[in-house]
């Protein structure tokens, strides 16, 4: 699963994301579930409505590679390991993950949507989730 080294994407990519701090992930996490649940509840295309006004944008992930074990993203490291989506990079302090840095992180280029799901499956302080700023 020895993806691309995160330093070779450009300056640009990387550019056009920002880290959502806490509050902001939170809330795109709830605004994902709460379409979610009024599609399942009768309001057909709720979701629908959701992904193309919000989820379908760019986003990325990175977490402390160790995550890549972890049972609850299984499903998606199995399909990025497919793919080769999985790059790596080292950790810094900018990062602030609950990690010592010496295991390396993992960068995946996503859509938002997966992103959100992913991040809800980690622990808080071992993912971060970059995205537009006007997503």
């Amino acid at each position: 699963m020895a993806g691309r080294a995160a330093r070779g994407r450009t300056g640009s990519d990387r550019n056009k994301l920002r880290r959502l701090t806490t509050p902001e992930l939170e809330a795109q996490i709830a605004a994902m579930e709460k379409a979610s649940e009024a599609h399942l509840s009768g309001s057909r295309g709720a979701f629908d409505r959701w992904l193309e006004a919000c989820g379908n944008a760019p986003a990325r992930l990175e977490f402390p590679l160790g995550e890549l074990m972890n049972p609850k993203i299984l499903g998606s490291v199995w399909a990025w390991a497919l793919t080769g989506a999985v790059q790596t990079d080292g950790i810094t302090k900018a990062d602030r993950f609950d990690a010592q840095g010496i295991e390396g992180k993992a960068v995946i280029e996503v859509q938002l949507v997966t992103a959100l799901l992913v991040a809800r499956d980690l622990p808080a302080r071992r993912v971060a989730v970059y995205a537009r700023a006007d997503a």
